[in-house]
């Protein structure tokens, strides 16, 4: 659950959004409609904690995280889109980059025999294991297939 409570954002004197408090449930889907410039994407911004709001909080439920896919519609080209939703969860996406570069080398080292350890306990923690079928079910609800 997100919860947004007493959500202030200001640009110099201009007010974009003044005692905002919502909750966004699981198991609903939510809009944001408005015209241009009204400050839908700021509000998002603001949701995903990468723009500090004057003032308010935004919070999430207990191991809750959030995730978001930026509006620009090539930065994922050249990727499939089970891997465009696994880069979502970022510290799994990076272990798993990593690990997989370390697998891939033809000079395996020890140190990185040491570091591939570290990453796969690292990953086991994070069930890393069902990350694919986690994000295969979040596609299918959405009726990607």
């Amino acid at each position: 659950m997100i919860t947004v409570n007493n959500l202030d954002v200001q640009f110099g004197k201009r007010i974009l959004f003044q005692d905002v408090n919502m909750k966004f449930t699981p198991g609903n889907c939510y809009g944001i409609i408005g015209a241009n410039g009204a400050g839908k994407s700021t509000f998002l911004r603001v949701i995903s904690k990468q723009l500090d709001p004057t003032r308010g909080t935004v919070s999430l439920g207990p191991g809750e995280r959030l995730s978001v896919l930026s509006q620009d519609h090539f930065a994922f080209d050249e990727y499939t889109v089970m891997d465009t939703v696994l880069m979502g969860h970022t510290t799994l996406w990076e272990v798993m980059s990593e690990k997989n570069a370390l697998y891939a080398k033809p000079d395996f080292s020890d140190a990185d025999g040491i570091r591939v350890s570290e990453l796969e306990e690292k990953f086991a923690e994070m069930e890393g294991w069902n990350a694919e079928s986690d994000a295969a079910a979040l596609l299918s609800g959405l009726g990607i297939t």
